[in-house]
């Protein structure tokens, strides 16, 4: 019995590498990335996995919502007279 699982087990390994490989260049292409992140109020992490170009976009929204907040400070202090 031990001999047979054996066997397959050997047999099979070709066939579970060739899949973890095909699977880490998928995620390479896309720059699969998951990272452990806390949420405010809490100290449990979360996992959170984003592609590349999810993380891109995140970073454009982030760095336009800050431009736009600096926008209205700039503006405010300039309509209030100073």
């Amino acid at each position: 019995m031990k001999a047979i699982l054996s066997i397959i087990t050997l047999s099979l390994l070709p066939l579970l590498t060739a899949c973890q490989s095909n699977q880490l260049s998928k995620t390479e292409d896309n720059g699969y990335r998951c990272e452990q992140v806390r949420s405010l109020g809490t100290s449990i992490p979360n996992k959170r996995c984003t592609t590349k170009e999810q993380r891109r976009e995140e970073r454009k929204h982030a760095q336009d919502q800050v431009r736009e907040s600096q926008r209205n400070v700039l503006t405010s202090a300039i309509g209030s007279g100073g």
